[in-house]
């Protein structure tokens, strides 16, 4: 059984070799007297100087923990910090003499001379089984392994409502015996409640909130959408201004007709030669905080779906400077706190609050996702009552206990994924290259002009592939990687293809993507379809009604053209009463409460027009014609 158990090790680090060798020694004895076979890892010591400790913390996955000699305290201070650097999520043990004092937090300390060695031996080993618990997973699959007969919600009843019958016993074999059997109630009651976690749940969300690095961690089952809304409604729920980035995610605009706020956009930048869609340009930010003081939250995306990400720490000091809070929706990032190439993340940063999906790039069920909290003001109470006017009183325990898997695994292995991931994501490039033909994209290719000198970053598991000297267009790539290979890529655009390298990801599956890619390459016959490029994304037009009394107030409905297809100038100056989204990228062209220009118009009539399959969201049809809500009201009333 010892054999099958993961192997860890831990490091003790000092300078001076004497005292060093004399607890190896003393550690070794007590580890080969260790009769306990309930430990969740094989553990190793070993020991080394403070140099040879940051290069295992950066080099060693299976590093867990390291015991630091605190003979003098403010040089272990520095390497301590040091090494949270590299690996935030590690145990750290420090050992001081008696009477010293260690400023820094998430350390636990040791007497340096009276320790006994098989005290410290177990509380390694405690420190790893702590980070190995899933308290609320755990707690599942007792439950569901002891066979209870269910007299309660879901009305499937493990599963017995669909086992026995004809027609969609089928189902149940597609999904699995133990997805029906953990589908429970919240009639368990061993099982804590979401709403109002004490026991299982507190416990999953608290070792959450250590792995992460931030000060509370709320779990949501409605994805970050749910998680957005959630956030803006505590902080703005009466109304008032935010900055917003103009590439956010939907639910934020979402967030401000449904709160009363009153949104500032802030316009992103564009590559027009791949249609990528970047941050908002440092100068813009900052310039916003400095001219809209009143402004009580700045919203960012952070990194985006294609990669980019910002340098954030000098945006939320100067929004902090003015009493602003952050939210950064940390969506397709919730991995960059485990590598320290990745490094640092939006909390790192000082962000006061921190969505992700947990489910994007990590292991966790879709819909799972993470509220990351570390506002100094931060009024628990009140926050936990808009959570739960958004959380179903019926949550899928699957996806809260897939948060608590996923958040061991980060904790645990999330160095060593990662650099696989790293390793694959290079792989992938030097395969691509050798095509000759396509080409994955570099930070230099994709970023837009205006932020040269912005220090945004790309994050290097988001692989876009320029297809454009290729023979063929990407939506016929797109489809013949589906058709001839089986291989589903994440996003296409007019030449560009979207992969992710994941956790998930495998030597296999980097190879049979490198071969697909080469025979298309060699392929000479070029398809007979195309992807032209999307018209370019309009400049942004003023918000001149407030957003929610755009959506809610009278409206009325109105053609984008008029009867030869052209525009219809009874739109032009009015003020739309709808969201319209174009996908990709999913940037709103038109917000309620937005003004409608010339260019507008025409962009939009543009993308109806165009070939391909973009969805647009918020359009209606009426008559067979596209029609935009817009509202009655005027101007002054914003």
């Amino acid at each position: 059984m010892a054999d099958a158990l993961p192997r860890c090790r831990a490091m003790l680090v000092s300078a001076d070799e004497a005292w060093r060798t004399s607890w190896l020694d003393r550690l070794k004895a007590a580890a080969q007297h260790d009769v306990d076979d309930q430990h969740d890892c094989r553990l190793e010591i070993s020991g080394g100087t403070r140099e040879a400790g940051l290069a295992a913390a950066i080099g060693d996955g299976e590093l867990q923990c390291v015991v630091v000699d605190g003979a003098e305290p403010a040089m272990a201070e520095q390497f301590v910090a040091e090494l949270r650097r590299a690996r935030g999520e590690i145990d750290v043990f420090v050992a001081l003499r008696s009477g010293a004092t260690f400023e820094q937090s998430r350390v636990e300390l040791l007497d340096r001379d009276e320790t006994r060695a098989e005290i410290l031996w177990r509380r390694l080993h405690g420190a790893i089984s702590r980070r190995a618990r899933t308290p609320f997973a755990d707690t599942l699959r007792e439950y569901v392994e002891g066979a209870r007969d269910a007299w309660h919600t879901p009305g499937h009843s493990s599963g017995d409502g669909l086992r026995s019958s004809p027609w969609v016993e089928d189902f149940y074999r597609l999904m699995g015996e133990h997805v029906f059997n953990a589908d429970l109630s919240v009639s368990v009651q061993e099982l804590d409640s979401l709403l109002e976690p004490s026991h299982v749940l507190q416990a999953a969300q608290k070792l959450a909130a250590e792995a992460f690095g931030a000060r509370d961690t709320f779990f949501v089952t409605g994805g970050t959408s749910m998680a957005n809304k959630v956030i803006v409604q505590h902080l703005l729920g009466g109304g008032g201004k935010m900055l917003v980035d103009q590439s956010c995610h939907k639910s934020v605009h979402h967030a401000a007709i449904l709160f009363g706020a009153d949104p500032i956009y802030l316009p992103s930048s564009v590559n027009r030669t791949y249609g990528f869609y970047g941050p908002v340009a440092k100068a813009t930010v900052l310039e916003a905080i400095d001219t809209n003081p009143d402004a009580r939250l700045l919203v960012l995306t952070s990194c985006s779906y294609d990669g980019f990400y910002y340098d954030l720490q000098p945006i939320v000091e100067r929004a902090h400077a003015t009493g602003m809070k952050v939210l950064v929706d940390e969506a397709w990032y919730a991995h960059g706190y485990f590598h320290p190439s990745l490094r640092p993340c939006a909390l790192e940063s000082g962000a006061d609050y921190v969505t992700q999906s947990t489910h994007k790039m990590l292991s966790a069920f879709s819909q799972a996702s993470m509220i990351h909290v570390q506002d100094p003001t931060f009024d628990e109470s009140r926050f936990r009552e808009h959570l739960n006017m958004h959380t179903s009183t019926s949550p899928q325990y699957g996806l809260i206990a897939s948060l608590d898997v996923a958040r061991k695994q980060m904790s645990l292995e999330g160095f060593t994924r990662l650099q696989r991931c790293l390793e694959f994501a290079e792989q992938l490039r030097q395969g691509v290259a050798e095509t000759g033909v396509f080409r994955v994209l570099a930070l230099e290719d994709m970023l837009p002009g205006e932020l040269a000198g912005d220090g945004i970053r790309l994050d290097p598991l988001k692989l876009s592939i320029d297809v454009s000297a290729g023979p063929h267009s990407a939506r016929y790539l797109q489809r013949a990687l589906y058709e001839r290979y089986s291989i589903q890529v994440e996003k296409v655009t007019h030449n560009t293809l979207s992969v992710l390298v994941t956790l998930g990801t495998t030597q296999s599956k980097v190879l049979r993507l490198v071969s697909a890619l080469r025979e298309l390459a060699r392929e000479q016959e070029r398809s007979g379809d195309s992807m032209s490029a999307p018209p370019a994304l309009p400049p942004l037009e003023d918000v001149v009604v407030r957003p929610r009394d755009a959506y809610f107030g009278p409206t009325e409905l109105l053609p984008l053209s008029d009867e030869n297809y052209g525009p219809n100038k009874a739109l032009l100056d009015r003020v739309s009463a709808d969201q319209i989204v174009p996908y990709p990228p999913g940037i709103p062209v038109l917000v309620p409460g937005q003004h409608i220009g010339e260019d507008t118009l025409r962009f939009l009539l543009d993308l109806v027009h165009a070939d391909g399959d973009m969805e647009i969201h918020g359009l209606q049809r009426q008559e067979g014609r596209f029609s935009l809500r817009v509202t009655a009201l005027a101007a002054s009333t914003s």
